[in-house]
């Protein structure tokens, strides 16, 4: 028999856990109802853990080609510039995903750059652009869910998207990008719903200033996304009787001059760095190296004049053997796709890709543009050699909004009057949560493994392999030189199974001032003119494939290189 007093203890620590249940989900309503305090709380819920990572999650350190890349333009927005003179000797700096002529510079669109140029230039760590573009990210997407669904699951949607994306994923942790251009696919998608359910046609605005971020970061991602959105609009206005005399001139043209603004940037900026300002860096650079094209049915091109194997390599057996298998398996290129996004963006991809695709009946005009961007997406896909998670930002809010819609569902799921929906929604938020309270333990328990990112999809274990690697590789030699006295020239000798990706020649926007110059070995002809133009250096041969990695002076040129 239980003691009365015992009962009344029972009572009151119910009583109490109610009251705080209670408290806790009027203050997350009360948040959720006021939009833009919950976006800046998003943005600083964001900032604020990935700053409280930080001893277990350094600054990252470049490691792959892209990201060199963008490091490029970052350094040539800080110092002012658009583009930079190619070199004298630019034969021995040509390396991948930069041009050098007819100028130098990142064959990427600028805006990933100047997000870097930015951090460099105020903060002295080019990084930071990444972090606050993240923290931004989040912002938008929270603000975008706000107008596609319910305060409350928008507010769910963007804490999700938070600690999964925003603080635990390459987008943050790496200098890829992801961040710039699924800010530019919030603002158009959150912009659509605006004109729409709320006639707030100053939003066109918004729409368009959307459009230009991922144009000015990924074009073709832009070209599709304006198409599709374009159509939702358009559809959405119709079906509300708007006149076509408002759709121009409160929709159209408000976009129209923000889209020709962009236009101008962007043919200015490709005329500085191509001399054409139809042509953008990225054609100029493909037109000088490349022969399989990004696209599975663009044929493969004739093969350019390579100065050095290890880019020979790259473009005619790297890449084209993933052209070629994307040409041999195009449905299992697809579904590796899909698993890939949904692996990156929810982990257990099995049972989430599922949850994405499940063919539930849709009731709503929001739930059925979901499902049609969804479809635009995987054609935008489909066509597409290769795709990883960051080719999904534009369209990252997307795959939110469809999972919140599908829990929305499964919450008036009741066979026989059992609560079997509601108990499933929460267990895949549990499932969700879960992966990243597993991140984050994987992080605290061991520095080492965290160096780029947690959240185990393809590309974080990638990237950590590259780290742990290569990385870890170029970061040694670096130090070693750091610790010489005076300015360095290193000159690369690879051997001959040397993996292409593992390239060493990057260099800054300004060559001839950095202390330490990366080149590749021609032969002696072409090296003795380069070892006399930079004369005040001590002058190193690298050799990374062999084991262990040897740096030593270069052959010739005296003790005083020791």
């Amino acid at each position: 028999m239980t003691h009365p007093s015992t009962e009344i203890v029972n009572t009151k620590g119910n009583a109490r856990h109610s009251g705080l249940l209670t408290k806790l989900t009027g203050a997350y309503r009360w948040l959720a109802s006021r939009e833009l305090l919950a976006c800046c709380t998003i943005l600083l819920l964001t900032l604020g853990l990935r700053a409280a990572l930080s001893p277990w999650l350094p600054v990252p350190q470049p490691t792959i080609h892209d990201e060199f890349s963008y490091l490029l333009a970052a350094d040539t927005y800080a110092h002012g510039r658009l583009t930079n003179p190619p070199h004298p000797f630019w034969q021995h700096f040509e390396t991948f995903h930069v041009l050098q002529q007819p100028t130098y510079a990142s064959k990427y669109q600028p805006l990933q750059g100047l997000i870097l140029a930015f951090g460099q230039k105020l903060f002295g760590l080019p990084w930071i652009g990444v972090y606050l573009s993240a923290g931004v990210m989040c912002a938008a997407m929270c603000w975008m869910l706000q107008g596609w669904i319910s305060p409350n699951w928008a507010l769910l949607g963007a804490i999700l998207f938070m600690l999964r994306v925003g603080v635990l994923s390459y987008w943050m942790n790496s200098y890829l990008g992801g961040a710039v251009p699924a800010i530019g696919g919030a603002l158009a998608l959150g912009a659509v719903a605006r004109i729409w359910r709320r006639q707030q046609f100053r939003h066109s605005i918004t729409w368009a200033l959307g459009l230009a971020i991922v144009v000015l970061s990924r074009p073709y991602d832009a070209a599709v996304l304006t198409c599709a959105t374009a159509a939702v609009l358009l559809w959405f206005l119709r079906k509300t009787h708007t006149p076509w005399s408002a759709i121009g001139s409160r929709v159209a043209l408000p976009a129209l001059r923000v889209g020709v603004v962009c236009a101008a940037a962007i043919a200015y900026n490709d005329y500085r760095v191509t001399g054409d300002a139809l042509t953008l860096p990225y054609q100029a650079h493909e037109r000088q190296y490349a022969i399989a094209s990004m696209f599975v049915m663009v044929p493969l091109g004739p093969e350019p004049p390579y100065r050095h194997p290890v880019i020979r390599q790259f473009q005619t057996v790297w890449t084209a053997s993933i052209w070629k298998d994307a040409r041999t398996h195009p449905l299992q290129l697809v579904l590796m796709k899909l698993i890939s996004g949904s692996e990156f963006f929810f982990g257990f991809w099995k049972l989430f890709l599922v949850v994405l695709l499940y063919p539930y009946a849709l009731k709503t005009s929001e739930e059925r543009v979901t499902v049609f961007l969804m479809l635009v997406f995987a054609v935008m896909l489909a066509p597409l050699i290769s795709a990883a998670p960051h080719y999904f930002a534009s369209f990252a809010g997307v795959f939110y909004l469809r999972f919140l819609h599908t829990l929305r569902r499964l919450r008036s799921w009741r066979p026989r009057g059992w609560a079997v929906g509601q108990a499933l929604g929460i267990l895949l938020i549990i499932l969700l949560l879960g992966t990243d309270l597993n991140s984050l333990a994987g992080v605290m328990r061991n520095r080492e493994e965290a160096q780029i990112m947690p959240v185990r999809d393809l590309m974080t274990r990638y990237l950590a392999y590259r780290s742990s690697h290569f990385g870890h590789d170029r970061n040694s030699v670096v130090q070693t030189l750091q610790q010489q006295k005076g300015r360095h020239l290193v000159l690369l000798r690879y051997g001959p199974e040397h993996n292409p990706l593992d390239e060493w020649v990057y260099n800054p926007a300004d060559i001839d001032a950095s202390p330490i110059v990366w080149a590749h070995e021609m032969g002696p002809a072409q090296d003795r003119p380069l070892i006399e133009y930079f004369r005040e250096r001590q002058v190193w041969l690298l050799e990374p494939d062999r084991f262990p990695l040897k740096l030593s002076p270069y052959p010739g040129e005296g003790q005083d290189q020791r």
